[in-house]
C-alpha cells in the first residue's frame, strides 16, 4: 500500500515552518505545562525559561504570564513581576488576581499612585475581598493620608476574610487616626480571634496607656508575656508595673525583657529609674542604690546615645550619688 503524498505546496510550508524554527510538536501549552513542573520541583530558572517560551509562542497567555510573576514576585523582582501582572490585566480585564497582585508589586515599588489604581480595580471586582481591601487602606496610610483608606479598612473587616490580621491593622489605622476607643476594639478582636503578634498587644496596651488605663494595659502585656514574649513587651510591661508602684514587679519584668536582648537599652533606662526610685525612697537616700541607677542610665548611653533625658538625669544626679545627697527630683 502506498503512502499518500502531500501536495508539492504543502511540502513547501512545512519547509518553510522547519527553517524557521517551529517545532510543530511542542505547544504553548506544553511549554506551560513544563514550566508548571520544573516550578514544582523547585527548578525555577527552567520554569522561567519555558514560561517565557509559552508567551513567545502565545502572547495571549495569561496563565503563563500570571506563573512567571509569580516566580519573579518570590524571587523579589517586583518590577518584572509587575510587568507580567500588567499584561495580564490587559489581556483579562476581569482578572482578580492579576490587579491584587499588580497592586502588591507597586505597593512594594513604592509607587503608590499606580499601586492605588491596581488596588481599586481589583476591589471593583471584588467589592469585600478583606485583603485588596486593607491593602489599598494600608498604601493610603504608607502616603500620610489614613482617612482615605479608613473606609476600605473598615469594608474589610466585614468582607470575606475577617482574619485577626484584618482586625489589627484596622485597630493601628483607628490608633493612628487617634480613636483609641474604636482601635481598643479592634486590636481586642485580633486578639481574641488568636493574633500571637506582640506587635498587637503592644499596640492595645499603648491605646489604654493613652487614656491612663494602667491596669488595663498591664493584663494585656501579662496575657502577650505568656503568649509572644519580646524585649519591647517585657519593658512595657515592666513599665506599667512601675506607673502602679509595684517597683519590684517593674525590676523583674525588665530584668527579663534584657535576659531576652542584654542590649535593649529601653530596659536598662527602666531599671535605673527603679534602682534611684528605692534610694529616693530611703531614709536617709541610699547611694548605693542611685549609683546603680546611675550604671544602668551610662550602660543605656552608650548603647543608644541619642538620649537627651537620660543624660539629663546622668548630670542631675550623678554628683548627688557621689556625696550622697540625691534629692527628690
Amino acid at each position: 500500500m502506498s503512502v499518500p503524498r502531500l501536495p508539492l505546496m504543502m511540502l513547501g510550508v512545512l519547509g518553510l515552518l522547519v527553517a524557521a524554527g517551529c517545532d510543530l510538536t511542542h505547544s504553548a501549552v506544553d511549554d506551560y505545562l513544563a514550566g508548571q513542573l520544573a516550578a514544582e520541583k523547585g527548578n525555577m530558572d527552567k520554569a522561567v525559561a519555558d514560561l517565557t517560551q509559552a508567551i513567545d509562542k502565545n502572547p495571549k497567555m495569561g496563565l503563563a504570564y500570571m506563573s512567571r510573576g509569580e516566580i519573579y514576585k518570590a524571587r523579589g523582582d517586583y518590577t518584572q513581576a509587575a510587568g507580567d501582572f500588567e499584561h495580564v490585566t490587559k489581556i483579562e480585564p476581569f482578572n482578580f488576581d492579576a490587579f491584587y497582585n499588580l497592586g502588591l508589586m507597586y505597593q512594594y515599588l513604592k509607587r503608590f499612585d499606580d499601586s492605588i489604581r491596581a488596588y481599586q480595580k481589583a476591589v471593583e471586582i471584588r467589592p469585600l475581598d478583606a485583603q485588596a481591601n486593607m491593602n489599598l487602606a494600608l498604601v493610603y496610610t504608607q502616603m500620610d493620608q489614613p482617612l482615605r483608606g479608613l473606609g476600605y479598612a473598615q469594608r474589610a473587616v466585614t468582607g470575606d476574610d475577617t482574619s485577626a490580621l484584618t482586625h489589627a491593622n484596622l485597630g493601628v489605622l483607628y490608633a493612628q487616626l487617634g480613636y483609641s476607643e474604636l482601635a481598643i476594639d479592634e486590636l481586642g478582636k485580633a486578639i481574641e480571634l488568636g493574633s500571637k503578634e506582640p506587635q498587637v498587644y503592644l499596640a492595645l496596651s499603648a491605646e489604654y496607656l493613652t487614656l491612663e488605663k494602667i491596669t488595663p494595659a498591664r493584663n494585656v502585656l501579662d496575657n502577650g508575656r505568656k503568649t509572644c514574649p519580646t524585649p519591647a513587651l517585657l519593658e512595657r510591661l515592666g513599665y506599667c508595673y512601675y506607673k502602679s508602684g509595684d517597683l519590684e514587679a517593674a525590676r523583674t519584668a525588665y530584668e527579663q525583657s534584657l535576659k531576652l536582648d542584654e542590649t535593649y537599652f529601653r530596659a536598662l533606662n527602666g531599671l535605673g529609674a527603679v534602682a534611684m526610685v528605692q534610694s529616693l525612697k530611703s531614709t536617709p537616700a541610699d547611694t548605693s542604690l542611685a549609683r546603680q541607677a546611675l550604671a544602668y542610665w551610662r550602660r543605656s548611653v552608650r548603647l543608644e546615645p541619642d538620649q537627651p533625658r537620660i543624660k539629663d538625669l546622668i548630670t542631675k544626679y550623678a554628683g548627688q550619688a557621689d556625696s550622697g545627697q540625691a534629692t527628690q527630683p
